[in-house]
């Protein structure tokens, strides 16, 4: 029998999908970045992707609230997913946050630091500039219009490297063909979140041992984002670390072979 590794947790009066896996003694929390359609029926994937993980860590990989429109902020996405982190008894994890998911990991660690005993933050920004500010609009402007597919070619295009995207374009595609208009009102709002996050001051009140890691070739948030956070990390005394991968593109965390096995050995760090 398959063992089952989506759950809904139900809180505060909205519900939220998740994946947890492994059975390690330690709790990792994973937040992904934005997309049209939600992750979770990837999950046997995600599973066999963070492997290297169970070992050591339970899981656990957060959707967004399941229902939510615009002005629903990233502040409001790590709020709630504070709450259902609360909810399932978990306090003192290691957070892992990708894109969209790096500001709602800042953003837990700034506002409930007894959640949090490390931080990942991976291809993300705390504050937008003017490169993501654009991509978001095109995005926004795309889904608009019911261009999909234009929508997600330049999706691919704008996350991975171009051997990876052309590789993988036309399944991610087929993938996304389902997507209804309330995943494209969705896809929308997290894209006019993006925009409007500014985290950066924020960034001071992180106590936690925090890895910083970027892509030179990012598209999406610029690798001088991660950079502009690491300084701002330092400078307030954060024991913290960065490392930029000179040839990837936004998705280095699904590219880069040794990605996974370098945040493993941060958190493995006393």
């Amino acid at each position: 029998m398959n063992e089952q590794l989506v759950f809904t947790a139900s809180v505060a009066g909205f519900e939220m999908d998740y994946m947890k896996f492994g059975r390690g003694p330690k709790t990792l929390v994973i937040l992904p970045g934005m997309s049209l359609m939600s992750v979770m029926p990837m999950a046997p994937l995600c599973a066999g992707a963070y492997h290297c993980f169970t070992e050591d860590y339970t899981v656990y990989l957060f959707d967004r609230r399941k229902e939510f429109g615009l002005g629903y902020s990233v502040e409001d996405m790590a709020a709630d997913t504070a709450l259902v982190m609360k909810s399932l008894g978990i306090a003192h994890a290691d957070i892992m946050g990708f894109s969209q998911g790096g500001m709602m990991a800042e953003s837990i660690a700034e506002n409930h630091p007894n959640l949090v005993r490390k931080l990942v933050l991976g291809s993300t920004f705390s504050r937008a500039n003017a490169v993501s500010n654009a991509v978001f609009d095109k995005w926004i402007r795309w889904t608009l219009e019911g261009k999909i597919e234009t929508l997600i070619s330049d999706f691919v295009d704008k996350l991975y490297t171009e051997r990876t995207a052309e590789l993988c374009r036309r399944s991610v595609i087929e993938a996304n063909r389902g997507a209804t208009s309330r995943d494209r009102e969705k896809f929308i709002a997290m894209a006019e979140a993006c925009k409007a996050f500014d985290g950066y001051e924020a960034l001071a009140k992180i106590k936690c041992p925090t890895l910083v890691l970027g892509a030179a070739l990012d598209k999406v948030l610029v690798a001088d984002s991660s950079v502009e956070m690491y300084d701002k990390l330092k400078s307030c005394g954060v024991p913290c670390e960065l490392y930029i991968y000179e040839d990837y593109n936004h998705a280095v965390y699904d590219e880069a072979p040794d990605y996974r096995k370098r945040v493993l050995e941060f958190l493995r760090k006393m």
